[in-house]
């Protein structure tokens, strides 16, 4: 009579009951310690890698990286902190930021909370983006107005490889590069004119005088040919 009852009624029962419970949290367990066993090795298109990453990411997709602690996860950490180096804690004090996992075709990707319109061009902007075609990881960053996009590469080869972006962060990086380049092009001008205002007043009326000449000879230039039949 001892064992008359059911098994499957004890408090193990619950795994007993419900077998896909206890193989799903057991595979899971078993991808996480290959992953992280695998960081010290990775390689760039290493397809093993690549769908054992792809089994752990897909799905966590629509939830908030912060509830699920996905930054502190062996697999991201790890890779993270050796891509940025010194820029790790600034980053994840960005991302950590991100509300959801999103994923476009093979790239799953998380960006920091964006900033109201107004003040869009002058925040910090961080994006953690994995590709699961490549296997490689990279961070895109615009800090102070610069823009920077850090990625895994194959160690000693002298080729690399170009990150893949999604495309609203594609977009970002974008407009973070002409904006630079429009900042950059202010600052040489006032540079320039502060060069200008340093020379000597001879030096200024040659270059005026040598300006003058060459605006001259192109008038002329257009009257000759004009009065050419």
């Amino acid at each position: 009579m001892l064992f008359s009852q059911p098994i499957c009624e004890n408090k193990a029962g619950n795994f007993l009951e419900t077998p896909m419970r206890f193989t799903k949290f057991l595979a899971m367990s078993l991808i996480c310690i290959s992953l992280t066993a695998c960081v010290s090795s990775l390689l760039i298109g290493n397809k093993a890698q690549s769908k054992l990453m792809w089994a752990f990411l897909k799905p966590l997709v629509g939830l908030d990286p912060n509830e699920v602690n996905l930054f502190e996860t062996p697999m991201i950490k790890n890779r993270m902190t050796k891509l940025l180096g010194s820029k790790y804690e600034p980053t994840m004090k960005l991302l950590r930021t991100a509300q959801e996992i999103q994923q476009e075709g093979a790239l799953f990707y998380i960006t920091s909370r964006y900033a109201p319109p107004q003040f869009q061009e002058i925040t910090d902007k961080a994006a953690m983006v994995w590709n699961a075609d490549t296997n490689q990881m990279a961070v895109m960053l615009i800090t102070d107005g610069n823009p920077e996009i850090i990625s895994e590469q194959v160690d000693k080869t002298k080729q690399s490889i170009t990150p893949v972006l999604p495309k609203e962060l594609q977009t970002a990086y974008d407009k973070a590069v002409e904006k630079k380049k429009e900042l950059d092009n202010v600052k040489d001008q006032i540079e320039n004119l502060k060069n200008l205002e340093q020379l000597p007043e001879k030096t200024l009326d040659q270059l005026e005088s040598s300006g003058t000449e060459q605006i001259q000879q192109k008038i002329d230039e257009g009257m000759d040919a004009v009065a050419t039949p």
